[in-house]
């Protein structure tokens, strides 16, 4: 068992998710819920690709830390081996085999071995089996099989592909086979720690906890030397000849990290089987999620007409890409370096090395989601929530991070998803909101652009510029395209507030003849849009309105006085706040009695 409690590998940092919604555009299962306005992780959907991690703006999606872990591991009386992935080639700049194994024994780790020493076992066992005459024959065997070797792929196809889950090769993944290995050689008390490019390892790690300790990836490690102060200079005088990888290095299993790699590596028994048996075994290799989604889009088994053997990574490119690698070296440079490294390497391992091989068996415990049907009508009624009550209102904008509106409405089905998720919606609910305060507020209001043509006002606002504005106001409800200044005294004011280096606001009297307009003017967008709230105090109930509002000013004021020189006015603040209330109440009377 861990010596920590864990968290789940992926987790949210809530007070940093802004409803940007771009985890759910970037997760290929949607394993995200939004609960009022924050994203979720759904963890008994989700597939740890890492992709909400890498692509999250505000870093609030972030993976579980497990050095500490580590370290504790380290302190106790276990013997801590890593495994260690041999992407580290590609991954940890200016690092050899020979100072990063020096390294991690100045930090307290009794050996390294390479994690594609368990490839290669795996890749034995992989070529045996589609090299068997069953398969080739359609025997008991299936004649198709896919890589168990990534663990978010395996995931996949578990969870959301079930009809190809029994072709999933029964065997371990190379960090499995390898973890059982050093078992085997270092004893049952052992402790193993993977180090990687890959968040998905650590979900491994949970789900085989009696096999692997715990897994970090290569950024934890970088950051964990950098706080350690180890660097390859720093320990190139502690290399020995002891620093090397144990029992040996590995063969070509170095090549798993790469798209294309598993099937190098077992590519010399796959050609031996085909030539025993006289029939060719095809081989696919595909990387990146969506595409392996893609090319997993209504396959059919039965269609094959040879043996296949099917290998897919969730990261594009390969684990050399994966969502744990530092940002040190460029995507083409690790490819090269991966390769250039795998390609020094063995063939094959020796016959001494594979009889070493532990059981490469494992059963994911994983099984098919539960999938929610629902009826054309509930998903129309959910895509009117939103208002979409026809075709033209369901062409997605992709803004609430679903691929179409249809995907939204199951969300909201599912309790996923919230209706404010929804662009398009929010829009017209808060053109809708400001339209109806546009037409209720009794001030005139009006919104104009950067040019100072009317984009909308409201009646109030046409009846106080004249008869002639109001007579234009009839015939164009809301003057859009309007020039401000052939109908306004104030234009002006609006440009000053929309300039870039202008106010946010102004607020002032001017007299126009024999009105008098208070207008308060607003940047709604600088550089862009501006609105403002027009009175003409000269009429009768904004005369009353302002009387109130200059009172009530008055009281505010006098209470703070109050607070301070309470002891010299006594009784008589109370005195005057009586009287500015009952001036406020009089007026207020007055007003009800008038629109009686």
């Amino acid at each position: 068992m861990s010596l920590l409690k864990r968290k789940a590998p992926v987790h949210t940092v809530y007070e940093k998710c802004l409803d940007c919604y771009k985890c759910i555009r970037m997760c290929p299962v949607k394993a995200i819920k939004v609960v009022k306005g924050q994203a979720h992780i759904m963890y008994d959907r989700c597939i740890c690709c890492g992709r909400c991690v890498t692509n999250c703006p505000t870093q609030a999606k972030r993976y579980r830390s497990d050095v500490e872990t580590v370290k504790l591991l380290i302190s106790g009386n276990k013997k801590v081996v890593v495994s260690l992935a041999p992407s580290f080639v590609s991954d940890l700049p200016g690092w050899t085999s020979q100072t990063i194994i020096a390294a991690l024994k100045k930090l307290g780790i009794h050996a390294v071995s390479e994690t594609a020493l368990g490839a290669d076992f795996l890749s034995a066992q992989i070529a045996k089996d589609l090299g068997s005459q069953d398969i080739i024959n359609g025997g008991d065997k299936p004649r198709f099989m896919i890589s168990s070797a990534c663990p978010s792929i395996v995931a996949f196809i578990k969870l959301y592909k079930p009809e190809l889950a029994p072709f999933v090769s029964p065997h371990a993944s190379p960090l499995l086979t390898h973890a059982r290995f050093l078992h085997s050689r270092y004893g049952n008390d052992t402790a193993v720690v993977f180090i990687g490019p890959c968040f998905a390892k650590k979900q491994e790690a949970d789900l085989y906890e009696n096999d692997i300790d715990v897994a970090i990836t290569f950024q934890e490690l970088d950051e964990w030397l950098q706080k350690e102060r180890i660097t390859p200079e720093s320990v190139a005088s502690l290399v020995t000849p002891d620093c090397v990888f144990q029992p040996r290095r590995s063969a070509k299993g170095a090549f798993f990290p790469i798209e294309g790699g598993e099937i190098t590596a077992f590519g010399a028994y796959i050609s031996k089987a085909a030539s025993d048996t006289g029939q060719k075994i095809n081989t696919v290799t595909a990387s990146g999620i969506s595409v392996v989604q893609k090319i997993l889009s209504g396959f059919k088994v039965d269609s094959l007409e040879k043996p296949l053997f099917l290998e897919l990574l969730a990261c594009t490119g390969g684990c050399i890409n994966g969502p744990g690698v530092s940002s040190a070296v460029t995507g083409i440079i690790r490819s090269t370096k991966l390769r250039d490294y795998a390609g020094t390497a063995d063939d094959t391992l020796d016959d001494s090395t594979l009889s070493m091989s532990p059981s490469v068996e494992a059963n994911y415990p994983l099984c098919a989601l539960p999938h929610n049907i629902y009826s054309e009508q509930e998903i129309s009624d959910a895509l009117q929530l939103v208002g979409k009550s026809n075709i033209d209102d369901r062409r997605n904008c992709g803004s609430c991070g679903y691929d179409t509106c249809r995907d939204l409405a199951v969300a909201l089905l599912n309790g996923w998803a919230e209706k404010s998720m929804c662009a398009s919606y929010m829009r017209k609910l808060a053109s809708q909101t400001a339209n109806g305060i546009m037409k209720s507020t009794p001030s005139g209001a009006v919104i104009v652009n950067k040019e100072l043509q009317i984009i909308d006002c409201n009646e109030p606002f046409a009846r106080i510029m004249g008869e002639e504005t109001e007579k234009l106001y009839a015939d164009i409800p809301g003057l859009e395209g309007a020039d401000l200044t052939k109908i306004a005294p104030f234009a002006s004011h609006f440009k000053t507030v929309i300039e870039l280096n202008g106010p946010d606001q102004v607020q002032c009297d001017i007299r126009e003849g024999k009105k008098i307009f208070h207008i308060k003017v607003f940047a709604i967008e600088k550089g862009e849009t501006a609105a403002g709230i027009v009175d003409d105090i000269t009429e009768p109930r904004v005369r009353i309105d302002k009387t109130v509002e200059r009172a009530q000013e008055v009281i505010k004021k006098n209470a703070a006085v109050t607070q301070q020189i309470a002891f010299l006015l006594g009784e008589n603040a109370a005195e005057s706040e009586a009287i500015l209330n009952s001036i406020i109440e009089s007026y207020t009377t007055e007003e009800e009695e008038h629109d009686a």
